[in-house]
C-alpha cells in the first residue's frame, strides 16, 4: 500500500512539473488516478491507528509522516471511536508524550516535552488560544483526526514553541452518501446522541456534511454536571476545472454547573497531605460555566497550471464566556478542615479571531531533481474583551468558608464590586507574517528541509489596570533534512529558533516579554510490515528564555503573576503507529524527558518526566467482533520538591461487534481497575481523575 502511495506522489510530481507537456501530464495523471484509486481501495478495509496520508501540520508541504523531521503523531478516526473518545481533551490523553493538565473542572492546560502547548490549528492554519488553555469541552466529533507535531514548528504557527502544535483536522465532505447516528449511555447518568451525514447535493459539483451531537452527563464530582451542544457544516464546491471553494461553520456550546474554581488543597496545615474522596468539590451549587464557540471558515483553491496551486483562506472565530465561581484556597486545619478563604466573582469575556491566510505551492525542476515549494502570508486580529465583578461578602482573600466547604452550601452572594479600571480586559494584538518553506531534494534519498517565517506581533491594551503593550518583530528560521538510509529507513534531524510572545504580567503588573530559546532533534523512522506501520527513535533539546512562570496571584486584581525564567529541556521518545501485524492496530509511545532551571536543578515538576502510553485494536477470527485496550502510565508528580502523585497505571477496554451490515454495538470500560488519581498540581491544587466508567454506544452506518 505504501508503495502504490509513492508511486501516486511520483507521477504526481512528475506531471505536474514545470515544463511537463500535455501528453505527458494526461498520461500519467492517469496512472496516478489508478494508483490512488487502488491505494484507496485497499486502505477502505483496514482499520487505521497513526496515519499513512500526507500531512501540513509541520512545514505546509503535504509530508507524509515519515518524510516529516519531526516526531508525529496521529490521533485517527478508528482510534476515536475505538476507545468513544468524544471530547478533544479525552483524545489528547492517548497521544503519547502529551499531558492533559486538567486544573479544575473546566480549564485544562497541554503540556509536551515538559513545556505548555499554545500553537493549536485547524486544517493547518494557525489559530492560538488565549493564554494557550482551554475552557469549557470542545467536542471531538467534528473532526477526522488531530495531528500532533512534536517540537517548534514556527513556520506556520507565528510562533515557535518547543512543546508541540496540534492540528484538528476537520471532517471534509465524501462524494458517496454515507451516514452515521449514534446513541450512547454511561454512568452518572450520561447520554449522547450524534449523527454525520455526507454526501452529494450536485453532481460532480457540491457536495455537503452535517455533524451534529447532543451530550449530558452528571459527574463523578459532586453538584457538577455538563450539557454540550455541537453543530458543524461544510459545503464543497467544484466551481470549475481549476478552481474551488469550501465553505463551513461550527458551534460548540458548552454548559457546566457547578464547576470549581480551582482544585482541591492538597496540604493540611500541619504539612501532611490531604486524601478526600474523588467526589469532593469545591464549587457550591450556584457556581457555572458557559463557553460558546463558534468558527466560520472560506477556503478558494485555484490550479494555476500543473505544477502551482493558489490557496486563499479565511477563518473567523468567537468564543464568548459566562460563568460565576467560588475560589477556595488556604491550608485547612487536619481535623476540623477550618482555614480555606473564599472569593466570590462572575466573569463575562469575549475572545475573537480573524484569520488571513495565502499562499502559492507547488513543484519546480532543478538540478536533475523535482523539488516542492510554498510560500504566503499571513494576517491575523485579535482581541480580547472581559471583567470581573465580585461580591462585597467574598471579595477578599481572608474570608472564611467555615469547615462545611464541601458540602457546596455557601449562599450565592451578590456580584455588586465592579471598577472598571482594574477589573477588565481589553486587548488588541495584530500579527503580520511572511513564510516561504522548500525541500530540496539533493538525490533520490537526500532532502533539505528550508524555510522562514518573518514575524511582526503588535499588542496593546489594558488587563486588570495591568498594561498590555507588546511588541515583536523576528524571523524564525527552520532547517531540517531527511536522508533515507536503506529503503524504509530515514534518517532525520531539525533545528528551529523559538519565539513566543506572552501575555502575561511580572510582579510589577508589568508585561513579562516574549520567550526566545532554540529546539533540535534527530531521530529515525522505520517503516515496519511492509509499511503499514511506523516506528520513530526521537532525541530532542530545548533551550528557553524568560519563560512565564506562575508565581502568585494579585491579592487587589485578581490577576496571575509570572515570572521570567531560564529553562533547558531534553529527552526521548519512541513512538509505534499502524497495523503491526495483520488485524492488530497499534498506537503506543514512550517519553523520558528532564527539565532544567538555569541552576540545573529539576523545575516544572508537576509535569511527568516519564510517560507510556499503549492504544491497540485486534479483529478477532469470530467474524465482526473486535477487542481492544489502552493503558496510560506516568510516573510521580510534584508539588515544589514534594511527591503529591506517585506513578499510577490506568487500563482502558473496549469490544465492538457488528450486530449486522449497518448495525454496530461498543462497550468501554475507562480505569478498569477503579485507580485513584489526582490531576494536574500545576496551580498547588488538585482535582481527582475520573474513576471507573461503563459507556455503551449503539451505532447505525449507511
Amino acid at each position: 500500500m505504501k508503495i502504490l502511495q509513492r508511486q501516486a506522489l511520483i507521477f504526481a510530481a512528475v506531471a505536474t512539473s514545470l515544463g511537463a507537456n500535455a501528453e505527458l501530464a494526461e498520461q500519467n495523471a492517469e496512472k496516478v488516478n489508478k494508483a490512488n484509486a487502488l491505494a484507496s481501495k485497499m486502505m477502505e478495509s483496514v482499520h487505521v491507528y497513526g496515519e499513512r496520508e500526507k500531512t501540513t501540520s509541520a512545514t505546509k508541504l503535504g509530508l507524509y509522516v515519515h518524510e516529516t523531521p519531526q516526531v508525529v503523531s496521529v490521533l485517527s478516526q478508528d482510534q476515536m471511536k475505538d476507545f468513544s473518545l468524544t471530547e478533544a481533551n479525552d483524545a489528547l490523553i492517548y497521544v503519547p508524550g502529551v499531558t492533559v493538565e486538567r486544573v479544575e473542572t473546566d480549564r485544562t492546560y497541554y503540556t509536551a516535552r515538559g513545556f505548555d502547548i499554545v500553537n493549536f490549528q485547524y486544517d493547518g492554519i494557525g489559530m492560538p488560544f488565549s493564554y494557550g488553555l482551554t475552557q469549557g469541552h470542545d467536542d471531538a466529533s467534528i473532526y477526522e483526526q488531530i495531528e500532533v507535531v512534536k517540537g517548534a514548528t514556527g513556520l506556520i504557527t507565528g510562533l515557535a514553541n518547543p512543546s508541540a502544535t496540534v492540528n484538528y483536522v476537520r471532517k471534509r465532505p465524501t462524494e458517496e452518501t454515507q451516514a452515521r447516528v449514534s446513541a450512547s449511555a454511561g454512568r452518572w447518568d450520561y447520554g449522547r446522541l450524534e449523527a454525520d451525514v455526507s454526501g452529494q447535493l450536485v453532481e460532480d459539483r457540491l457536495q455537503g456534511r452535517l455533524v451534529i451531537a447532543k451530550q449530558k452527563s452528571d459527574s463523578h464530582i459532586d453538584r457538577y454536571s455538563k450539557d454540550l451542544n455541537v453543530f458543524y457544516g461544510i459545503l464543497s464546491a467544484e466551481i470549475s476545472d481549476q478552481a474551488r471553494v469550501n465553505l463551513g461553520h461550527s458551534l460548540n456550546d458548552s454548559s457546566s454547573d457547578g464547576a470549581s474554581s480551582g482544585g482541591l488543597p492538597l496540604f493540611y496545615s500541619d504539612g501532611s497531605l490531604t486524601d478526600y474522596d474523588v467526589s469532593t468539590n469545591t464549587a457550591p451549587h450556584w457556581a457555572y460555566q458557559d463557553v460558546e464557540q463558534t468558527r466560520s471558515f472560506v477556503e478558494f483553491e485555484y490550479d494555476l497550471n500543473d505544477s502551482w496551486t493558489a490557496k486563499a483562506i479565511y477563518s473567523h472565530a468567537v468564543q464568548d464566556k459566562e460563568w460565576e465561581s467560588f475560589y477556595v484556597s488556604g491550608v485547612p486545619d487536619p481535623v476540623t478542615e477550618a482555614g480555606l478563604v473564599g472569593v466570590a466573582s462572575r466573569y463575562e469575556a469575549k475572545d475573537r479571531q480573524d484569520i488571513v491566510d495565502l499562499f502559492l505551492m507547488g513543484f519546480f525542476s532543478a538540478w536533475g531533481q523535482e523539488h516542492e515549494l510554498v510560500a504566503g502570508a499571513n494576517y491575523a486580529d485579535i482581541k480580547l474583551t472581559g471583567r470581573s465583578i465580585y461580591s462585597s461578602a467574598w471579595s477578599g482573600y481572608d474570608d472564611s468558608v467555615g469547615s462545611d466547604w464541601a458540602s457546596g452550601s455557601t449562599p450565592r452572594p451578590d456580584m455588586d464590586v465592579f471598577d472598571a479600571a482594574t477589573q477588565t480586559t481589553d486587548i488588541d494584538q495584530v500579527q503580520y507574517a511572511y513564510y516561504i518553506s522548500t525541500r530540496l531534494n539533493a538525490t533520490d534519498n537526500l532532502s533539505f528541509l528550508l524555510g522562514a517565517r518573518a514575524v511582526d506581533i503588535e499588542q496593546s491594551g489594558i488587563s486588570y489596570a495591568a498594561p498590555q503593550e507588546a511588541s515583536v518583530d523576528k524571523v524564525v528560521p527552520y532547517l531540517g533534512a531527511t536522508y533515507e538510509a536503506i529503503p524504509g529507513t530515514m534518517l532525520y534531524a531539525s533545528y528551529s529558533k523559538v519565539l513566543q510572545a506572552q501575555p502575561f504580567v511580572n510582579a510589577d503588573l508589568e508585561p513579562l516579554g516574549a520567550v526566545e530559546g532554540d529546539s533540535k532533534e534527530v531521530g529515525v523512522k522505520q517503516e515496519i510490515y511492509d509499511g503499514n506501520a511506523l516506528l520513530t527513535v526521537a532525541y530532542f533539546e530545548s533551550h528557553q528564555e524568560n519563560y512565564g512562570q506562575w508565581i502568585s496571584r494579585d491579592t487587589t486584581t485578581g490577576l496571575n503573576m509570572y515570572q521570567g525564567v531560564e529553562y533547558k529541556s531534553r529527552g526521548i521518545e519512541l513512538e509505534l503507529a499502524g497495523e503491526v501485524f495483520e488485524n492488530l492496530s497499534v498506537s503506543a509511545g514512550y517519553t523520558s524527558l528532564q527539565i532544567d532551571d538555569e541552576n540545573g536543578d529539576a523545575t516544572r515538576r508537576f509535569v511527568p518526566t516519564k510517560q507510556l502510553k499503549l492504544a491497540s485494536s485486534y479483529q478477532t477470527p469470530l467474524d465482526g467482533l473486535w477487542i481492544g485496550a489502552g493503558l496510560r502510565w506516568q510516573n510521580e508528580i510534584y508539588v515544589g520538591d514534594i511527591e503529591v502523585q506517585e506513578n499510577y497505571t490506568l487500563l482502558d477496554l473496549f469490544a465492538r461487534y457488528q450486530v449486522s451490515e449497518r448495525v454496530t454495538l461498543t462497550l468501554n470500560v475507562n480505569n478498569v481497575s477503579d485507580e485513584k488519581y489526582l490531576e494536574s498540581p500545576q496551580w498547588g491544587q488538585a482535582i481527582f481523575g475520573e474513576p471507573r466508567t461503563i459507556i455503551g454506544t449503539l451505532t447505525w452506518n449507511y
